[in-house]
């Protein structure tokens, strides 16, 4: 009697676990990763294409370009790049696409009317039939016009002045501020972006006084007595001395002055004399070139609307900055004030020096005296991170960072700063430290947390990072800086040869940690919270360019090159043929997207034909419309949807491969594969 056909089963994959370099392949769940790149591990399941980056300069964002569609009568030619104008509404729209009677176009201004003239510089071309397309567009149309509309954007943003690259970053009250050295590297800049790009922030006056009796406060006039020149104070640094003893002595600001102050003459506000001016008189600030600008926020005041920056470089005094008036800190420190790490704690401002930790008074950033609480803190190692635990004030600690050790500050002042040492043969690399529910940071070993730390000590047992140490040692001494994106419960950490690695943790459990490489390294970044109260990141590259993370289709403009391999699967029966015969892929994602599926067979044994890949695509869609005219919208759309997939061929195992290349679609998650299968017999 015939026997009859093997049934065919079933086996789900959920995408999980992320990329493992070294674990046995029998010994990994089937959603794990044997090589990725430019995916991420989803915070809710799955294996997500990362989003993109856009360059900024403070005007409209790429990703945020919109393009309106017209069906149009043409009598003359208008060409990709022209401006058309409408003469009866004198309405305008840049042209990004062009067919035989439609008009795509951006930038618009106005709105058209349907039957009205068109003219490109005032030359008529012919007239709008029709407000949106013949023809509602396809979901890969779609895709394509909002990508053209944003490389329209995207040719008019900048990079910041200057040469080299970016030196620093810090977003602050809805503005990003940029340090760049100037074109002759003699110096180093601050930037602000606005709706007109980046525009030079004065960095303004500095004056030294002496003797000071009678207290001067911002907003004074003051006038030379000898010489009658006059500036309006902008800040008051006192850095010593009491003004009721008459011995207050430090520094005046002021953006600008008239006339020229003497050396020594009596300063006085309306007919009073307040103090004498010191021996150098007033002298522009400038900036040493070439230094890596670290910053923090800080709040001395008490009220919100006195948050201000303060920061270092490692080739200038530490400073204060508000977004307009630019301080220099000095502690005194010797043989040279030139501090390269800052933390804000407990009310105090902290400054490394190498090895030496300088604090400064309780509330008085200014004051670096030890008779008002400010001293020293020396380590026998250069400080590499401060990180601020969470806590309250009472309870609250900070963790200190050396390259091989870390310790950690408790106390709330000088009078009970008490200095722990953690743990000796683990620290990690400068810019490297954040903060989840865990402080987590980038060693040797890869990245640990305190955690870990405290469980392993410095054995690689301590790194999160063990089962991708291959990827680790090449990237060991490559840390460039470290951020965050809370949305995703990201760490992420980034490297000079252009890649970073993206972490995701969801309740102190790691759900994967996944390479990336970007098409412009990040040389410093920064993060904050919108006006809107999004979340947004920033980085600086070594062209001159500033970038908006996690925004738009690309690498700004660059196509993103994603893929994923999982470890081979053997269906829980490695020593059994199956015949494989289809699959089905769960995506989900809110935007058109095509992805090349293929499958490698037996351990990508040359004796069996391997699969070269197929391309597919996924037609998903969120529902949106009024985006910009009539017919240029979805009414319904969907976001999850199943994609059919090939499969050809029997072995004992097989690992799937996704990939994707492009810098029109938006990020997608494959969630899940659903493999097809029969048995066969045994291995011989």
């Amino acid at each position: 009697m015939a026997q009859g056909m093997a049934p065919v089963r079933y086996d789900i994959i959920r995408m999980a676990g992320g990329l493992d370099l070294v674990t046995p392949t029998l010994s990994l769940p089937p959603g794990t990763a044997r090589d990725a790149l430019n995916f991420e591990a989803s915070i809710t399941g799955g294996y997500s294409r990362i989003a993109g980056y856009e360059r900024f300069d403070g005007r409209p964002s790429p990703s945020a370009a919109l393009y309106g569609i017209l069906t149009v009568n043409l009598s003359a030619a208008v060409n990709v790049g022209n401006t058309i104008v409408g003469v009866t509404s004198a309405a305008t729209g840049y042209v990004i696409s062009t067919s035989t009677n439609q008009l795509v176009y951006t930038k618009g201004t106005g709105s058209f009317t349907a039957g009205e003239t068109l003219t490109v510089t005032a030359v008529t071309k012919g007239t709008i039939t029709a407000l949106g397309a013949a023809t509602t567009p396809t979901s890969k149309q779609a895709a394509e016009y909002t990508n053209l509309a944003a490389d329209a954007y995207r040719a008019d943003i900048t990079a910041v002045t200057g040469s080299g690259s970016i030196r620093g970053v810090a977003y602050y009250n809805g503005t990003v501020y940029a340090w760049r050295n100037n074109v002759g590297n003699t110096a180093m800049a601050i930037y602000k972006s606005s709706g007109s790009g980046w525009t030079l922030v004065p960095l303004g006056y500095e004056m030294p006084f002496s003797t000071g009796s009678i207290e001067i406060v911002e907003g004074n006039i003051v006038v030379g007595q000898t010489s009658g020149a006059t500036a309006t104070i902008t800040r008051v640094v006192l850095s010593s001395g009491t003004w009721a003893g008459s011995t207050a002595a430090g520094y005046l600001y002021f953006a600008s002055f008239t006339g020229s102050f003497s050396a020594g003459e009596t300063l006085r506000v309306s007919a009073t004399p307040y103090a004498v001016v010191g021996a150098t008189g007033a002298a522009a600030i400038t900036l040493a070139p070439s230094g890596r600008v670290e910053t923090v926020l800080g709040n001395f005041g008490g009220n919100s609307n006195q948050t201000r920056i303060y920061g270092c470089d490692g080739v200038n005094t530490g400073f204060e900055f508000d977004g307009t008036v630019y301080v220099k800190i000095r502690t005194g420190m010797t043989p040279s004030d030139v501090p390269t790490k800052v933390a804000f704690h407990k009310q105090h401002l902290f400054f490394a020096y190498g090895h030496s930790i300088q604090f400064s008074a309780l509330g008085l950033p200014y004051q670096w005296s030890p008779v008002l609480g400010a001293g020293e803190i020396a380590l026998t190692n250069d400080v590499t991170n401060f990180l601020v635990q969470p806590g309250d004030q009472a309870t609250g600690a900070m963790a200190i960072y050396t390259d091989s050790d870390t310790f950690i500050l408790y106390g709330t002042s000088s009078a009970n700063w008490s200095l722990v040492s953690y743990n000796v043969g683990t620290g990690a690399k400068s810019y490297t430290a954040q903060n989840m529910s865990q402080s987590y940071v980038f060693d040797d070993r890869g990245v640990i947390n305190l955690q870990t730390t405290l469980n392993y000590g410095n054995f690689d047992s301590a790194a999160l990072t063990l089962n991708i140490r291959p990827f680790i040692q090449q990237r060991r001494n490559l840390a460039t800086g470290s951020s965050l994106n809370r949305e995703k419960a990201q760490y992420r950490v980034y490297f000079s040869d252009t890649y970073a690695l993206y972490m995701t943790i969801s309740n102190n459990q790691l759900l994967g940690a996944m390479p990336v490489q970007f098409a412009h390294a990040v040389t410093v970044i920064c993060e904050g919270e919108s006006p809107d109260a999004a979340e947004t990141s920033f980085f600086g590259s070594t062209n001159g360019y500033v970038y908006r993370l996690d925004a738009g289709t690309s690498f700004d403009g660059e196509e993103i090159s994603a893929n994923v391999t999982l470890v081979f699967n053997a269906i829980k029966s490695p020593r059994i043929l199956k015949r494989y015969r289809k699959g089905s892929l769960e995506i989900t994602g809110t935007s058109y997207a095509e992805f090349t599926f293929s499958y490698d067979l037996g351990y990508s044994s040359t004796d069996l034909g391997q699969d070269t890949g197929n391309q597919y695509s996924s037609n998903l869609v969120s529902s949106f419309w009024d985006s910009v005219s009539w017919d240029a919208f979805v009414w319904d759309g969907r976001t999850l949807a199943p994609s059919e997939v090939e499969l050809v061929g029997t072995a004992e195992n097989i690992a799937v491969r996704i990939a994707s290349i492009s810098d029109i679609y938006a990020p997608f998650t494959v969630n899940s594969t659903i493999l097809h299968y029969s048995m066969r017999r045994g291995l011989r």
